[in-house]
This record gives C-alpha cells, structure tokens and sequence, in this order.
C-alpha cells in the first residue's frame, strides 16, 4: 500500500486546512430538480455551474456523496407516531410499517448529496514591513520545516484564520450569484471525512458535537491554536489493498467484524462534442438501483497559459510528424487526431478566452461482498458504455483514489487528468437530483429504483417550507387518483390525523368492512332526502363557541338570502338577518328557529313589507320540509353531526350542481354546498394540535361554481396556519387552474389524461413546460403511475404501490370491485 499521509490536519466551521498548507472552504449544493424541465430551464441550469467553473478562479472540488437511510431507524421513527392511537389502529399501524420495510427489504435507501469545495488563496502576515516579514520567515523557519514537510502538526496564527475567514466570506457571496449552497458545519465536515471508512459496511457512527482539537498558543507574540492529533481518530478501520483493483476495510462494528469492499474507478475519456441537454455525466448515475460516489477536482489554468499549453503541445505534435515524415514512415493516427483536436482547442480557446480546467475524475462504488461488487462495476460502465464514455479500474492507485475523494486532499491519480473547459465539465450537472417526496413518513410508492415516502404535516411543520400540506389528484376515470387519494387518508389515520372525507359517490362506506381498525374510529354521514337525515347540515346546530355562534349565523344568513333571491342591502335581508341574529340566542338554535323568528318579525311590519315577506316565507318554508332541503332545517331536537371521531366520511346523494351560467337550476345545491363548507371549515378550525385533513373527491363539481371555489379557496388558503389540508381528487385539471388554489398546493399528483388539453392544463398544474413530451407522457403513464411534484416542487415519476392487498381491497373503486372483493372475502372465511 502507497505511503499517503492523511491529508487533513484540522478543520474550523467550513474551512479545512490541509497538510499541504492550503487551506480550502466546503459547502453543501441546495439540490434543483432537472427530470421534466424545458430545454430551455436546463440550459440556464447548466449556464450556472458554467460560469461558476469560468469565473471562480480557483481550484475546487465537488463531491457527490449518496447518504445511507436507515430502514430499521426509519422504522422506529414511524412506530412512534403510532403513540396515542387505539390498540386495534396501533397494531393496523404496525403491520403497514412491516408490509412497507418489508417491500424496501434488500433495497439500499440512500439520499444523494452534493458538496463543492473551493480552495483559498494563501494568505500572508499581515501589519509586517517587507524586511521584517523576512525576518520572521527566517526566524520561524521551524515552523516552515514543519508545515511543508508533515513531521508534525504546525500551528495556525489566529490572524491567518481571521484572513481566511474573511476570504471565504467574499467567496460564498460569489459562489451565491451561481449555485444556492449553505456553509458546512464541524459536523458535517468529520461526517464527509470519517463515513469514506465504512463503505460497504453501513453508515459511520455519527458524533454529534465532534470538532478536532486545538490548544491556545503565541508564536512570537502572535496568537495561534496548535492542532491536536485528535483528528486521526477519523480515519479509523484496516485496509487490504492487495487485490490491485479494489480495496478492503474491516471495522469493529457492534461487537462484529465487519468487512466493506470498494472501488475507485476514473474516467479516462469523455466525448468534448457531445450534445446538451443529453451528456449529464454524473447526473446519469443516479439511473443506477445502488450508491455511487463521485469525486471532481479541477485545477484552473488561465486563458493565457492554457494558449501557451496548447501551442507548445501543437509543437511537440508536428515534431512527431516531421520525424515520421523522415523516417520514411507513415504519421500514425493518434498523432493526426491529437493534431486536429489541438487546433480546434486553439481556435476555441483565441475565440471565447476560456480557461482551461486540469479535471480528476474519480468515482467510488462499495458492496458488503466481492461479487456484488463486480457485478455494480460492470453496470456502471455497460451506463458509460452507452455514453460513448470509457471508464477504467486502475490497478494499484486505489488507495490513492480513496484519499482523493477525502475534502481537502488534492489530485493523486494523475494518470487520467483531462483538460476541460468549463462547459465540458458543467456538464455534469452536480447538484441535480431524482430525489422525490419528503425522505420521512410512510412509503407511498416508488420513483423507478428510488422508494418515495411522504410526511402529511411536514409543510406546516418545517420551518424552512412553512406551507400548506394541500394536495391535487388529477386524472382521467380509472388512472388511479382515488386510490392513491384514499392510500395518503388512511396513512394520515395511522399517524393520528383526523380525517373528513367528502364522499358524493358512496365509494367509501365498506372501508369498515375491509379495515376492521377503523370500525369504532368512524362516523359515515348519510345526506338524503329524508325526514331521518333532518337537519344533519343545520349551520346553527352544535355550535358552541362564541366564534362559532357568529361563523355559523353569517352562513346561515348567506343560505337564507340565496334561497330567497334577497340580494344585500335589501329590507328582506336585513328581516332575514334580523331573524337570524335572534333565533342564534334560543337555546336550541335552528333553522327552523329561524323561520319562527321571520314570522314573529311579520306582525310588526306594514302591509306592504309583509305581503313580500310572507311570499319568501312560503319560499323557504316548503324548501324546509321536502327533498334536500330538509338537510338544512332542522328544528333544534336533532343532534349535530359528531365532529369527535377521527374518521367521518360525508355522503351526499343526488348533488346535481349547475353550470356556472345557470342560475336558477340547482338552487338548493348550491346552498347545501354552503353549509358543506361551514361544516368543513368547523372541522378544520378544530385543535390544532392534531393535523386535519379534509378530502374532497369529485372536486370538479364544486369547482363549477363559484360557492363551491369560494369553499376550496378558502381551505387550502387558511390549512397552514390551522395545521389542516384540503386534497383535492378531479377529472378534470382545468379545473384546478385557479391562481388562488393552485398557489396554494403543496403536492401535486397528475395520473393519466387522455385529452390533449387536460394533459397541457396538468403540466402546468406541476410546473413543467406543456411541451409535446411531457404532454406525450401525461397522456400514456400507465394505472397507478403519475408525475408528482413534492413540496420543494421537484417533478418525477411516481408509481403508487399499496403495501397491503386488503388495502387495495378497499381502496379499489373500480366497477364490480365491490363484489369481487367481498366473493374473495368470504371465500377466504370458509376456507379458515
């Protein structure tokens, strides 16, 4: 094994200072969605990492670095927001947890992340005249020896760190003009360093708080801290590197010896024409079902010297040539290609002015055994192979490889360098991710290789979204919204939400059929045109609050006045008003309370106000006791509908709402939406301790009027601060479109669109472009397969995957499911 001295001597905040004497600063890439995007938003994309690379002047090195996930961890964070539950939701829970790890079982969960680091200019003693600056060189020549040559640790002046410090303050305002980045932390930084000693075993033990160790010092009078050697206790663990093209480590992990194997693979060519949008070299790995690492140094040579390079190399080129010409032979081919590539370069390099860029390119890939191994080197090259990119396992520079990847180390495979130009190597556009949904909360489905898990409450709940948790399910008949709809609900249930479902095509009341667990958890609402269902949407019943009082008498008012055509301002709707405001005092109030009071109002008018009057009285009186309308009335003797349980699921039959040009069709349709959104926005303004959900299925109906938009508007503007939501299942995305709901939306989930402009409409519902192929793929994703945009409005492919068949059982809401299921049912009982 090469004889490689740890490169890291101590590290302060995001600065690492390195045994070469560089000092050099780290930051974390804010990842960007780049799948789904236009041509054009990936080409300004790619603009930015340009003019980073040709502007910043200085040596950098960017890391991509896939962090491990926890099933088992992962597991216990969810099996403790089962606390609070009932004992019968408490085990449904836990059998949904072990079904979903049990789906993930053998997969490696991993989360990419990226980090560019940007290496300082030397700082020098500051305050010093030019003599005396030699003279403390010379008098601190020890300190010199020390610090070039390794044999011990050098101490670092406090002014130097505070030149530093303020170096890098002007490199991260710079940085911020092209990449988002946020500053590394200590822990951060020993993470990155400490983890490279356990690929292929599992994830290094974290040390919350661990920061390497300095002693208080003064060297000639100047401040300094002296480094302890605390910092080789990162770089634990026993290697083998004897096998040539691959390294072994063996780690003492929870009592076990473990061993983890690894390779480090470069890249030895890439094609310097290829088209873009389509050569994203370090973003195509993430196609892969397993962790790559990768490691990208470059090393800035100025435009001029770069010309210089070049016109000597072409020197060098025709000496070749003319020695064959008087050889007698013929000028080989390698050396007419690398003659015409060095002119080409001239001519680019007169032209634009770019530097050039002394690229390493290192990559890492890591497996519990030899064989698995092998088989993840190959499918990383067959993914080259198609790239027209080849890619070698150098025998015996893999311990060099290893340390190349640690931050602060410098180039020490020198055998595969390119020399790149800045657009070349933005090309890999570091920081783009497949990355999908919320990395916490319950699995909903997968991402092609990348399992997408879901936290109901984490847009209100995280401090760096603080947005609302509303949802859009958006499909054609039969694309699979309702199932994954009804999937997020139930979930929603396990982690101790309360849910109201707005079921209008009774799709839903066998659930306590199928889901034993939620049989004393739910209260189905039966909304019919009949004298038991009597006031079930009565707004002045079951209110108890004074805000409630006035929330529920200013509906009423509204239903009343709509139902009676006495537009504001008019003396019947103040005498409606009126009427209200004294019938919300009785101790039992009511809508038909209210009637009474509209009556008693009559005997102190004039005739003339009367006989108006009179006539909207019988309006609403005969409303009150035939067809829906007696949802509406009831008379104080009946019970509210119990807002208490955790499950309660609305049905209303016979809904026919009206076009929005029609306006005296549907009239009393109208009004029960009304009242639906009182008790809708009562359900929301509950506690907010526990998190609300409210789901709207056949939303497009509401949406076709303006009672039913004014309802959705309101819900999902007011979700974040009462720590509910609003999911929105529809046919029809146009629907959607409303600047006041879509702006709104934290998730967005598109299934299938068979028509051309549902598919447009759908597409800018996620926040892509409607070209033609992503309209194309809207228009032919498969069942139970959508685009989802998650609340950092990244957009990808989700396929919904129901862990448990009784769960899709239930869920299923496809013709003749009903039976089907409940045959298989009971087919299953007799065989018991």
């Amino acid at each position: 094994m090469a004889r490689i001295q740890f490169p890291v001597k101590y590290f302060e905040d995001n600065l690492v200072f390195s045994q070469d004497g560089t000092v050099s600063a780290y930051y974390e890439i804010q990842p960007f969605n780049y799948d789904y995007r236009s041509v054009d938003d990936q080409l300004s994309l790619h603009g930015n990492l340009e003019a980073f690379y040709w502007n910043i002047n200085a040596d950098t090195h960017a890391l991509i670095v896939p962090e491990h996930q926890s099933l088992t961890e992962h597991q216990l964070s969810m099996e403790k927001r089962l606390t609070g539950l009932s004992p019968q939701l408490y085990e449904a829970g836990e059998r949904h947890i072990q079904a979903c790890m049990k789906r993930l079982k053998g997969k490696e969960i991993h989360q990419y992340r990226f980090y560019i680091g940007i290496q300082l200019k030397k700082t020098t003693i500051t305050g010093l005249s030019m003599l005396r600056e030699f003279l403390y060189a010379i008098k601190d020549f020890r300190r010199y020896l020390y610090d070039h040559s390794g044999t011990d640790v050098a101490e670092i002046l406090l002014e130097e760190l505070d030149a530093y410090q303020k170096q890098e303050e002007l490199i991260y305002s710079r940085l911020q003009g092209y990449l988002r980045v946020r500053r590394l932390t200590a822990d951060d930084l020993q993470w990155l360093i400490r983890r490279g000693f356990y690929r292929g075993i599992g994830e290094s033990p974290r040390r919350v708080g661990w920061k390497p160790k300095s002693v208080k010092t003064e060297i000639k009078g100047k401040k300094a801290i002296r480094p302890m050697r605390d910092i080789m206790t990162l770089s634990e663990g026993r290697f083998d590197d004897s096998y040539g093209r691959k390294l072994i480590v063996e780690q003492h992990v929870h009592g076990q010896t473990k061993q983890g194997h690894m390779a480090f693979l470069t890249i030895s060519y890439i094609p310097d024409k290829a088209n873009f949008p389509g050569l994203e070299w370090l973003y195509c790995l993430q196609q892969l079902s397993f962790p790559v690492e990768a490691s990208v140094r470059t090393e800035t040579i100025e435009y001029s010297k770069a010309l210089s390079q070049v016109l000597n190399k072409k020197k060098e080129l025709k000496a070749e040539d003319e020695h064959a010409l008087e050889s007698g032979e013929e000028t080989s081919f390698h050396i007419l290609n690398s003659r015409q590539e060095a002119n080409e370069l001239e001519d680019n390099l007169r032209t634009d002015k770019f530097p050039l860029l002394k690229t390493s390119i290192v990559l890492c890939v890591a497996a519990e055994n030899a064989d698995e191994l092998q088989i993840r080197i190959q499918l990383i090259k067959d993914l080259y192979s198609d790239m027209m990119i080849q890619v070698e396992v150098p025998y015996g520079d893999q311990w060099r490889g290893f340390n190349e990847m640690i931050p602060g180390s410098k180039q020490l495979i020198h055998d595969y360098v390119h020399h790149m130009d800045p657009t070349s190597v933005a090309a890999s556009m570091v920081g783009a991710t497949r990355q999908l949904g919320d990395g916490s909360g319950h699995l909903i489905g997968m991402s092609r290789n990348l399992p997408v898990f879901f936290q109901h409450d984490r847009g209100p709940k995280d401090e760096k979204l603080s947005m609302t948790a509303s949802a859009a399910f958006i499909g054609s008949l039969g694309a699979g919204k309702s199932l994954g709809a009804n999937l997020l609900a139930y979930q929603a249930l396990l982690t101790g939400s309360k849910v109201l479902i707005f079921d209008p095509k009774d799709e839903r009341a066998h659930w306590i059929d199928h889901l034993p667990e939620l049989r004393g958890l739910t209260h189905i609402v039966t909304l019919r045109a009949s004298e038991e269902d009597r006031g079930k949407l009565d707004p002045l019943m079951g209110v108890q609050s004074a805000g409630e009082r006035a929330a529920a008498a200013e509906t009423a008012k509204r239903i009343l006045q709509f139902l009676a055509r006495a537009s504001d301002g008019t003396y019947e709707a103040i005498a409606i008003g009126k009427a209200v405001d004294q019938a919300i005092k009785l101790e039992q109030p009511s809508m038909m309370g209210v009637l009474q009071c509209l009556e008693g109002l009559l005997q102190s008018m004039t005739e003339k106000r009367r006989d108006h009057l009179e006539e909207i009285l019988d309006v609403l009186s005969y409303l009150a006791t035939s067809g829906q309308g007696q949802l509406l009335f009831g008379n104080g003797t009946q019970g509210a509908i119990d807002l208490s349980k955790q499950l309660t699921i609305l049905q209303v039959e016979d809904l026919q709402l009206p076009e929005e040009s029609q306006t005296d069709f549907g009239r009393m349709s109208i009004a029960l939406l009304m009242a639906i959104s009182d008790f809708s926005r009562r359900f929301s303004n509950q506690s907010s301790s526990h998190f609300k959900l409210v789901l709207f299925d056949e939303s497009w109906r509401l949406a076709k009027v303006r009672e039913g938009r004014a309802i959705l508007e309101e819900l999902v503007r007011t979700g974040r601060s009462k720590n509910s939501a609003i999911y929105l299942i529809s046919q029809n995305a146009k629907d959607m479109l409303g600047e006041e709901i879509r702006s709104n939306l934290g998730c967005r989930f598109v299934f299938r669109c068979r028509d051309q402009q549902e598919a447009e409409a759908a597409c800018r519902i996620l926040g892509i472009e409607p070209n033609d192929k992503n309209v194309e793929t809207v228009r032919s994703l498969p069942t139970g397969t959508c685009l989802m945009s998650d609340l950092e409005k990244r957009v990808n492919e989700l396929e919904i995957k129901i862990p448990e068949e009784r769960l899709f059982h239930a869920f299923d809401t496809r013709p003749g499911s009903k039976t089907v299921h409940s045959e298989r049912a009971s087919e299953e009982v007799v065989m018991r």
